[in-house]
């Protein structure tokens, strides 16, 4: 049985190779690739939750395959009972249900609550419309398939939403399973919906198996495998460098940035400013109001800081009470001096604490300019450091509540 054409959906070429390519499938043969790749799928997405326990996705994940695992073997049986029937197909909306909200999930969509109450809904909605069409191919493809496209759609929506370069290459991958049987769907409903029925639609159905196949291979194996395992390597890089507590970058990365300066091509080297700052007192709040408010004010000190950067500056933080910011643009000391204004503008006022009281900060900066102060780094962070130490002894302030 070769699939019909459509009038007016797809070009008749793209039909005869689509026919000539699935005469050679038979449904054993697609149901038995289906459910085997289906647990396969679910193997890795049970493997990919043991090692990533805070991704929510993989369980879902794992779940949307294990359906398909289940009913792909039983339909044959559950098609001998008769008005049981619908119990096989209704499988197949549950799976996609199971995949779209382990996406939702793992892109950390909002209204988790609302989807809570509003999954069972729709999966009762399958039930009944898959009950009401019972064994009828075509009435359960008019009335499920455009629902289960929708939501594959959706799913390569949320897939791809917001990423970019590496990442959307890779969750690219998922949504182009999705995609594909998503478009494999919207064919046999638009059979179904121009009256095609009977054996015809059976018939179809071919495509689905298939395009299932592809989408448990590339959405579940290949691009949520590789979107979580991205986005943990991209966890552990910023573990590396950028500091635990104030999200700045760390000395790791400032060192980086900084070494970018001195081996500039052609050897080229254009002035630029290094700036230690010290949050002073902070000591004294850690002994007398407990790490806790030492942390906010370690938080509130680095959130200054971001404000006060712009443009080809960055600001990090070295541990303890220091943080060291790289000006790029500073050609001279006049530059230097605007920037050491705003970073105490920023930093030296009282910032309001969650119970009501108030955090006056206080700093210590000392800066050192290239090439004047020194061509080496080291040279430059001893200066900048005597001065910031000259500077807190001459000020002697504390950052101190209010």
């Amino acid at each position: 049985m070769t699939l019909p054409t459509a009038p007016h959906s797809v070009p008749e070429e793209m039909i005869a190779v689509l026919q000539d390519f699935m005469s050679y499938l038979d449904f054993p043969t697609l149901e038995l690739l289906l459910s085997a790749t289906a647990i396969l799928s679910c193997i890795a997405m049970v493997v990919l939750r043991r090692l990533n326990p805070s991704e929510k996705g993989p369980a879902f994940w794992a779940a949307s395959c294990l359906c398909i695992s289940l009913v792909v073997p039983a339909r044959p049986f559950l098609g001998l009972l008769g008005p049981f029937v619908f119990f096989a197909v209704m499988g197949f909306p549950l799976s996609l249900l199971l995949g779209l909200e382990g996406i939702l999930r793992f892109r950390g969509a909002a209204g988790e609550e609302a989807r809570k109450r509003l999954l069972p809904l729709l999966f009762l909605l399958f039930a009944g419309t898959s009950y009401v069409a019972g064994s009828h191919a075509g009435l359960r493809s008019l009335l499920n398939d455009g629902f289960m496209t929708v939501m594959l759609f959706l799913s390569a929506f949320f897939m791809v939403r917001g990423t970019k370069g590496l990442e959307l290459v890779v969750h690219g991958i998922g949504a182009l399973g999705c995609l594909l049987l998503g478009a494999a769907l919207a064919y046999r409903w638009s059979l179904a919906f121009a009256g095609v029925v009977g054996a015809q639609i059976h018939a179809s159905s071919r495509l689905i198996y298939f395009a299932a196949i592809l989408w448990n291979l590339t959405t579940w194996c290949f691009g949520a495998s590789m979107a979580v395992m991205l986005r943990a390597r991209q966890y552990i890089v910023r573990l590396a460098d950028y500091d635990a507590l104030t999200g700045l970058p760390n000395r790791r990365n400032f060192d980086r940035n900084l070494d970018t300066l001195f081996v500039r091509k052609n050897g080229v080297k254009r002035p630029f400013a290094i700036v230690i700052v010290d949050l002073d007192g902070l000591k004294r709040l850690n002994d007398t109001y407990g790490h806790a408010l030492g942390d906010r004010a370690l938080m509130l000190t680095a959130e200054a800081l971001e404000r006060a950067v712009g443009p080809g500056q960055m600001a990090s933080r070295f541990g303890g009470d220091e943080f060291v910011l790289l000006d790029r643009g500073a050609s001279d000391w006049n530059d230097v001096e605007d920037f050491e204004q705003r970073i105490r503008r920023q930093v030296e006022r009282e910032h309001p604490l969650d119970d009501g009281r108030k955090l006056r900060l206080r700093i210590s900066i000392g800066s050192a300019l290239f090439p004047e102060d020194g061509t080496r780094p080291g040279d430059l962070f001893h200066i900048a450091d005597q001065r910031m130490y000259r500077e807190k002894q001459l000020r002697s302030a504390s950052s101190e509540v209010l």
